[in-house]
């Protein structure tokens, strides 16, 4: 599975990527958002940095061609970095008409925009977060909704990390954690959702607590999907795993330069972070994890 992986990564995806971004550059109409009636009203939110305006259109459009539609894809802009929408290239401005809704933040804190904004926005709402540098398959949505349907008090994920410990019962460094795991499908406290293959939170599922600028910024500013974490373990909510084929959704070409993941995992500014939550939450993520 590694080395499939591997492959995976660094030839077939290249070679659907260009294919993928050609067809969403050359459709130019799509359906309007989900507006007949369903038990759930569903948001898929991402935000996105001046750097990625150019290709944004790519990632939103991914959205707005489920099968299964969404009632709003929202995105979250802060006023630190536009003044306005107007700062929005016509590629992205283009695609309200069909359901896109921008909201620009006073405060930025950063990958956090991704969820916290609009989660307190829709507060009764599921949401879906994705990245704004990569494009979903057609099933993304459907295939989350199908998840909360059969767990509807668990994290339902696509991309999830399973966290290891050692012989000692130590936890293992962040880079030796089983990445991007397929083996556990039961929902479990074991299981780290990572943001980028698309996470949906039932409404309310996650603490107050999870929305504290204060601590966001002095703990884990840099890694949404390790605050989330120790959030949900502090309301006792799991995570299941998602079955689907490509567990790493396509990158838009020329967005992968420079990431917070990459920072993050060679920099091992996770295991920071971990160890910067675990002593202030008085929290041994290892309690957590089977035998």
């Amino acid at each position: 599975m590694y080395l499939y992986n591997i492959i995976d990564r660094k030839i077939f995806r290249p070679l659907q990527t260009l294919p993928m971004q050609w067809y969403y550059s050359a459709k130019k109409k799509y359906d309007l958002l989900d507006r007949g009636e369903r038990l759930h009203h569903i948001v898929v939110s991402l935000t996105s940095f001046p750097a990625r305006f150019a290709t944004l259109h790519f990632a939103i459009k991914s959205i707005l061609n489920q099968k299964l539609k969404p009632d709003v894809v929202f995105l979250c802009l802060t006023k630190e970095e536009v003044e306005s929408e107007a700062d929005l290239p016509p590629s992205v401005l283009d695609l309200k008409k069909f359901g896109l809704h921008v909201f620009l933040a006073s405060d930025n804190l950063k990958p956090h925009n991704k969820y916290l904004y609009a989660m307190q926005t829709y507060s009764d709402s599921l949401v879906i977060t994705v990245d704004d540098d990569n494009m979903y398959d057609r099933n993304l949505v459907c295939d989350l909704y199908a998840s909360y349907l059969k767990h509807p008090r668990v994290v339902s994920a696509r991309r999830v990390h399973k966290i290891t410990k050692d012989k000692d019962g130590n936890l293992f460094p962040y880079k030796k954690w089983h990445h991007e795991c397929r083996d556990t499908t039961a929902p479990s406290h074991e299981l780290l959702a990572t943001g980028v293959g698309g996470v949906l939170y039932p409404p309310s599922i996650l603490p107050p607590e999870s929305f504290d600028a204060t601590n966001i910024r002095e703990l884990c500013l840099n890694a949404d999907d390790i605050w989330l974490k120790f959030m949900e373990l502090k309301n006792n909510v799991p995570v299941v795993w998602v079955k689907n084929n490509r567990v790493h959704p396509l990158a838009i070409k020329n967005t992968q330069m420079v990431t917070l993941q990459k920072d993050n995992n060679r920099g091992n500014h996770n295991d920071k972070y971990i160890n910067k939550m675990q002593e202030h939450y008085k929290t041994n993520i290892v309690s957590y994890l089977g035998s």
